[in-house]
């Protein structure tokens, strides 16, 4: 049997980052979820030995989550200042893998604050986010199960910030990959490539 041509030294390219540019840290106030179940198929992503393969495409889902009849991906507001996205690496070779992370903090723990406590905290959810440079990152997967442990905090002194707190994290391929195509949300269609909203979901 004739061995695979394993190329991937070929995808390696200069990573340059010039003078002038800025890289904002954090998270845009909006964070998007839904349940696995209701997603009946997800993009794929390239492999370093498939035909036309990049850096870039290794991390980007290519093509639209297929979703259930009527389903759509509800929408999180969360403080940014207390929300980030992580991902490290973990595991040994050839089994190494990245724990991806995501903290988003909610300004409540009203009732249906805590009632998604309640739900989350037993479900399997998919969670996109966007970074300030207006890129959309998913974390959660076909093929791992994504934990999400919530908290909540009433406060004390006046100072003190009250809200709930999701802890998110999954076994992935790579670090949260990216996500380009379509998100139906209960807020419309949004092309996740421009960041813009196409049209009312169902509409």
């Amino acid at each position: 049997m004739k061995k695979t041509d394993c190329s991937a030294k070929s995808l390696y390219e200069s990573l340059r980052f010039c003078p002038g540019e800025n890289t904002l840290p954090g998270l845009r106030p909006e964070a998007y979820a839904i349940p696995k179940s209701q997603i009946l198929k997800f993009p794929k992503r390239k492999t370093p030995a498939d035909a036309g393969a990049s850096l870039g495409s290794l991390v980007t889902y290519d093509g639209d989550f297929t979703l259930a009849a009527d389903a759509k991906f509800f929408a999180v507001d969360i403080v940014t200042t207390a929300s980030n996205l992580k991902a490290e690496s973990q595991g040994e070779y050839p089994s190494s893998s990245f724990l991806v992370s995501v903290t988003l903090k909610y300004a409540g723990v009203d009732e249906e604050a805590t009632g998604f406590c309640m739900m989350a905290n037993t479900d399997d959810l998919v969670y996109v986010v966007r970074q300030k440079n207006g890129k959309y990152r998913v974390i959660g997967n076909d093929f791992e199960r994504t934990t999400t442990k919530p908290s909540q905090d009433s406060g004390m002194a006046v100072t003190d910030a009250s809200g709930t707190n999701l802890e998110v994290s999954v076994t992935d391929k790579s670090p949260a990959p990216f996500y380009t195509g379509k998100l139906v949300t209960e807020d419309g269609v949004i092309d996740c490539s421009t960041g813009l909203i196409e049209e009312a979901a169902g509409a």
